[in-house]
């Protein structure tokens, strides 16, 4: 990202926008942060920060400061930012800057949508899933996140998005190979595919 203030290129390199902080999907009603802390108590005040990194508001727990605090060592998930997981730009529509959503719709011949997870107008993650309207089914068939931006969020707020687009549907995702994907995987609450949807035919679903 590169901001022109006062005749002053600013790349970002010096870290002046921020690091890298969690990501969850936006939602109405916090209750804990994320390490369980709970947030409905009226024990400190709720402090609402801004990622100017990703051009998002998030939430900060004091319990959680205090103790990154004393262990420096300790994984940094006192503040995250929410991402509006319902807003999702089209191709060559998204803003160039910030953590944005691009949806690609399907390719011809397939079922299979894409979503991107874009920081700065770079890819850094991408979901593929295939609904049907038919069967009102679909399934989440690919779930990749680029290695340095992994353990965020991106990825549950990229299923989170696939999700939101067909949120009354039956949703299934397949048990992937490795144990890192399996463990993401065993983090997302939706059973295994059953019989393949008959309306998808012959179509190689992209994955």
């Amino acid at each position: 990202m590169i901001d022109q203030v006062g005749g002053a290129v600013r790349s970002g390199a010096r870290g002046e926008f921020g690091g890298l902080i969690p990501v969850r999907p936006a939602t109405g009603n916090l209750v804990v942060c994320l390490r369980g802390h709970r947030l409905d108590l009226d024990l400190y005040d709720k402090l609402k920060p801004y990622s100017h990194r990703y051009r998002l508001h998030g939430t900060l727990c004091e319990v959680c400061r205090a103790q990154e605090g004393c262990d420096p060592a300790a994984r940094r998930l006192a503040e995250w930012a929410h991402l509006d997981v319902t807003v999702q730009h089209a191709p060559g529509a998204a803003p160039g800057d910030g953590l944005v959503l691009v949806a690609h719709p399907p390719a011809a011949g397939t079922l299979a949508g894409r979503i991107e997870l874009h920081l700065d107008g770079t890819e850094v993650g991408a979901v593929t899933a295939s609904p049907c309207a038919s069967c009102r089914t679909a399934t989440v068939d690919y779930v990749h996140v680029v290695a340095e931006y992994r353990r965020l969020g991106f990825g549950r707020t990229l299923v989170a998005a696939a999700v939101a687009r067909a949120p009354s549907y039956r949703w299934t995702a397949p048990l992937p190979d490795g144990p890192v994907a399996q463990s993401f995987r065993a983090r997302i609450a939706m059973r295994r595919p059953g019989q393949r949807c008959a309306h998808a035919g012959a179509a190689d679903l992209t994955r």
